[in-house]
């Protein structure tokens, strides 16, 4: 019954906090902004700093060990769940 409870607390609260939550920012969104001058785009200036080789390189290493992190985790997490599931199947 406690967690009937909690979920059902939860579920108020949060519907509590997008309807009284959305109002405000509804009525701060339909507001235009009042500006004198119209909105032009600038054009786009030069790049200050353009990417180099080392910027590529650095970039690829970075994705390389990611990728790795990603793989290791997958590892840890599946290693985990075999050992719990021979947990549950070895009588103690």
């Amino acid at each position: 019954m406690p967690v009937r409870m909690t979920r059902l607390l939860l579920g108020v609260l949060l519907a509590a906090l997008v309807t009284l939550g959305a109002a405000p920012l509804a009525a701060a969104v339909a507001q235009p902004p009042a500006t004198d001058a119209p909105l032009t785009d600038a054009p786009a200036g030069p790049r200050l700093d353009p990417p180099t080789e080392a910027d590529a390189a650095k970039s690829k290493d970075k994705l390389i060990i990611g990728v790795t992190a990603l793989v290791l985790l997958g590892v840890v997490v599946y290693g985990n769940r075999v050992r719990a599931k021979r947990r549950k199947t070895t009588p103690s």
